[in-house]
């Protein structure tokens, strides 16, 4: 029987009102990225929309690209995120009818190729973005080659360029004669079939060269963020400054810009108008960026330094060797095997009082962020080198009327101790260590870490900054200070991110007098012998030195990896992370972080801290020392460290001793490497003990002895080693490729994924294999009543034993 026709209009009217009909959100427009501009010389590129999204993801987006400018390309997949362009379609080869996608024709001149990318949800269609490619001369057939490939993007890039007969480059065999240093901290392109000048016009030049270089980088770092310096030799000189030139006023790509050419002898030789190209150099800064050289003069006759040099002008940074001796040709190459050597010895490292050249103000040195500027038409920065490639000592050249000392590198503190009910920082005071020869101090905030030069300055004062900010212009802040000299040079800390929010689980607290920071150098500066400080989880972006104070700076919870793991000082790529180096003793206390991020994790001289439960891991710039470095008359302790993946271009990946006493008890080496000697643990004197250790998993070897005594007991070393208790057999990690260095076990072995007990099928040798008069501290039970070798040996995450193996 049906329903009266006004019973259902109130059944709706019910329906309707108890039960609202959904609503909708309106569909919004996708938007299109075409991706950044590209390069090209003979071959096709990819373009790339792969940026392009739908910001309600409605539906799968569909793509249409058209050329809209310049010289007519062919475009293959047109309809896809990554189409390929072209110059022509080629016909097929032999039995093969299939064509393909020719290069593009290239001229005499640069010529710009525009795109216009499209993109649909299917229903609404995206506003238009284009991209640009543009097309460099034709190059010819010259070639260069990268000499540690692959291609590198979170790396500098160094141009050399050799020596050669005044016009054409000789062939080399490679970056001959730098060191592996340098490879493994910068991208270096040489020229191995030599180098020739530009063809056709008046003047000799060489920017085809930039023309190839600017397209291969294209290629493999299409959004580079890095510097990139260009070095030449001799007759490379002048290609080395002509590359500048090219890339700077021809592209003004800040992505490739050049904005520092180094002359090593090239000055004198071979060329007459050095001064008119440098001077041209110096006129092409691309978004702020301060162009300026450094030249290195030696091959003078009777040694005489500068008194022959050239009348170089402001920008320069001058460097002679007065001292120089020996035949023309040993003379010639002096100042590129002491630039090469200025990289790792201390003496060329020392910042003098702001009298250094060389390395150290390169791409990959600690005054990397240097832009060099000087009064007009005056030669301010001029320095002499008086002894060897290996040795000696810098001092002015004529002080008098070239009395320029360069800035030091900004280190950067931060400090908070005004705090909300919840305990959350109010704001907080950024600023700096006093900077020797700087006259003037920006504080600094910007959007973009790699982008300084776009910043906006909060602040300029002739100290360091003292204004407490409580409010950031940006949703995601960075902040630097940049300093400089009376003479106009400035140099910049790499920016570090800043976040109220975040800060407040980052603070540090100083236990003894309650003042609390967010900067933990800025809390070692303020406390007194017997102090208690406690970092905060978070990545604390910092490097710190106990200056001498018998302190415990320390982790919520030290013994717990899990907040060893989330407390970390990453060292932001300078020095060493954290420093002893003024008499610390054993009450001078580093305990429960993760130390990453620097050339050196740890540095020792002549004292005696103690180090706990700490990972010290991918500290990679080092020469020396990657993980630890000890030198000194001290004796260290280290106890449940971990000390994995940290790299040494020379010796001692993981850990490096000269002269030192340290102890290591209850420590794990793995994965570190040196490119020669003591991949794990390089000794080269003084007398350390190692117990309860594993050593395994390093290159080129797990341990090199050079001097001294290494005495090794109860550990388990990859090759063997004398001593009593050791072992030389696979320690079984979890899952060393993720650095879980725990022991697998049978009877069970704590995940650091799941953070609970697991069994596994075998049982690592290196449990329940420690010495037996080492307590096994918190192990957890069942345990065989001794100590685990290892990092976890005696914690409460040690691997589980039983006696009969089950």
């Amino acid at each position: 029987m049906r329903k009266p026709l006004y019973k259902t209009f109130v059944a709706l009217f019910v329906l309707l009102v108890l039960c609202p009909v959904k609503s909708f959100a309106q569909n919004t427009r996708p938007l299109a990225d075409a991706g950044l501009s590209r390069y090209a010389a003979l071959n096709p590129i990819v373009l790339d929309g792969t940026g392009s999204y739908d910001p309600d993801n409605s539906g799968p987006l569909s793509y249409t690209w058209w050329q809209i400018a310049g010289p007519s390309v062919v475009i293959i997949d047109a309809n896809t995120a990554s189409p390929t362009i072209g110059g022509s379609m080629q016909p097929g080869i032999g039995r093969d009818p299939t064509p393909t996608l020719g290069g593009f024709t290239q001229t005499d001149a640069i010529q710009e190729c525009e795109f216009e990318l499209v993109v649909s949800d299917g229903e609404l269609t995206s506003l238009p973005d284009t991209v640009k490619v543009i097309i460099v001369p034709d190059f010819g057939p010259n070639s260069f080659q990268q000499e540690n490939p692959p291609f590198d993007a979170d790396k500098p890039t160094i141009i050399y360029f050799g020596g050669g007969d005044c016009t054409n480059g000789l062939a080399v065999d490679g970056w001959s004669p730098f060191t592996p240093a340098w490879l493994s901290r910068a991208n270096i392109i040489y020229f191995p079939n030599g180098y020739t000048p530009d063809s056709g016009g008046n003047a000799r030049t060489y920017y085809k060269y930039g023309d190839m270089i600017i397209v291969y980088l294209s290629a493999v770092a299409p959004d580079y963020k890095q510097p990139i310096q260009t070095i030449g030799w001799s007759t490379g000189g002048q290609p080395a400054v002509d590359v500048g030139i090219h890339l700077n006023l021809n592209y003004a790509d800040a992505r490739y810009a050049i904005n520092r050419v180094t002359f090593f002898d090239a000055l004198r030789y071979c060329r007459d108008h050095y001064s008119e190209s440098i001077s041209t150099f110096l006129g092409t800064s691309v978004d702020g960026e301060q162009c300026w050289a450094d030249a290195y003069v030696s091959a003078t006759s009777g040694g005489e330094g500068f008194v022959a040099g050239p009348p170089f002008q402001e920008n320069v940074l001058n460097v002679g060797f007065p001292n120089a001796t020996g035949s023309w040709y040993q003379r010639h190459i002096l100042a590129s095997g002491w630039y090469t050597n200025s990289l790792t010895l201390a003496e060329m490292n020392n910042f003098n009082h702001g009298v250094i050249t060389g390395a150290y103000w390169s791409v990959i040195g600690p005054g990397n962020n240097l832009q060099l500027a000087s009064t007009p038409g005056e030669q301010t920065y001029k320095f002499n080198w008086y002894g060897d490639a290996s040795s000696g000592y810098m001092d002015f050249y004529d002080e008098l009327n070239h009395p320029g000392r360069l800035p030091e590198p900004v280190t950067l503190l931060a400090y908070s101790d005004a705090l909300d009910p919840n305990d959350k920082p109010t704001g907080v005071l950024l600023t700096c260590r006093e900077s020797e020869n700087a006259v003037g101090y920006e504080l600094l905030f910007g959007t973009d870490p790699y982008r300084v030069m776009d910043y906006n300055i909060i602040s300029d004062t002739p100290s360091p900054p003292v204004e407490f900010i409580t409010t950031f212009p940006f949703e995601e802040t960075w902040w630097t200070i940049r300093v400089r000299d009376q003479y106009g040079s400035t140099i910049y800390a790499d920016p570090i991110r800043v976040n109220l929010e975040n800060l407040s689980r980052m603070l540090i607290e100083n236990l003894t007098t309650g003042k609390r920071y967010i900067c933990t150098q800025a809390a070692i500066d303020d406390a007194l012998n017997g102090d208690e400080i406690v970092v905060g989880e978070g990545t604390h972006h910092e490097n710190i030195d106990f200056k001498g104070k018998s302190l415990t700076v320390r982790s919520a919870n030290p013994n717990d990896p899990a907040v060893v793991a989330a407390t970390v000082i990453h060292g932001v790529n300078q020095g060493s992370v954290v420093t002893f180096s003024a008499g610390e003793d054993a009450n001078c206390v580093l305990a429960g972080f993760t130390i990453t991020g620097g050339k050196t994790g740890i540095y020792c001289s002549g004292s005696s801290p103690t180090i706990t439960n700490c990972t010290i891991v991918e500290n990679t710039d080092a020469a020396l020392g990657g993980g630890v470095y000890m030198e000194g008359s001290g004796s260290p302790t280290l106890a449940n460290c971990t000390i994995i993946n940290n790299s040494a271009s020379f010796a001692g990946g993981g850990m490096y001793n000269q002269d030192s006493s340290p102890a290591l008890t209850n420590c794990t080496f793995s994965g570190n490497s040196a490119s020669y000697f003591g991949g794990g643990i390089y000794c080269g004197g003084g007398s350390a003990t190692l117990t309860n250790c594993i050593v395994w998993g390093d290159t080129p070897e797990e341990i090199s002895l050079f001097g001294g005594t290494l005495l090794i007991n109860y550990s388990d070393v990859k090759g063997g080693w004398p001593g009593e208790g050791n072992i030389d057999t696979d320690p079984l990690f979890a899952d060393p490729d993720n650095e879980d260095y725990h022991l697998k076990s049978q009877a069970g072995r704590w995940d650091l994924n799941t953070q609970t007990w697991v069994l596994d099928d075998v049982t690592s040798p290196c449990i329940d294999a420690g010495d037996v008069n080492s307590p096994i501290g918190f192990e957890p039970l069942p345990n065989g009543e001794r100590i685990n070798m290892g990092a976890y040996g005696g914690t409460t995450q040690a691997s589980k034993f039983l006696s009969d193996g089950g």
